[in-house]
């Protein structure tokens, strides 16, 4: 059994014995609340491979796209340093200082390529959304 299903049993036995057992309305409902956390840890634990996998592919898709709408030496150096950092290690981290760089580099990227940049990452901020969305619902 995975670490994942684990916690979605555990969840099902306090949904389906052991909180409708208590009387009492405050531990009934702690009970209740375990449950719903211990089946959302579940299906994240269970969907993390995946989710990795899937964000791999698209950080360096987005690189590549970046890459494509952004001339790499014309690009003012602190994005230009964003980028390099982020196609070394493609993460969250390094993508938000990606972001931040082209918002403090906006007023020297022209307006049209800072909205193409920004359109394209916001893409993969989505996709990452949407996957969360797959365990918290």
């Amino acid at each position: 059994m995975t670490d994942g299903e684990l916690l979605q049993r555990l969840s099902r036995t306090l949904k389906q014995k052991i909180g409708p057992a208590i009387e009492d309305e405050y531990p009934k409902t702690q009970a209740f609340m375990a449950a719903v956390v211990t089946e959302k840890l579940g299906r994240q634990i269970a969907l993390a491979p995946a989710h990795e996998v899937a964000q791999r592919a698209e950080f360096s898709a987005l690189l590549g796209d970046l890459d494509d709408l952004l001339d790499f030496k014309s690009a003012p150096p602190a994005l230009r340093d964003a980028l390099v950092d982020f196609g070394e290690n493609p993460d969250k981290p390094t993508l938000c200082r990606v972001i931040e760089a082209a918002y403090a580099s906006r007023q020297i990227l022209d307006e049209m390529r800072f909205r193409k940049l920004m359109a394209r990452i916001r893409v993969t901020l989505r996709a990452d959304i949407d996957r969360q969305m797959e365990y918290a619902a």
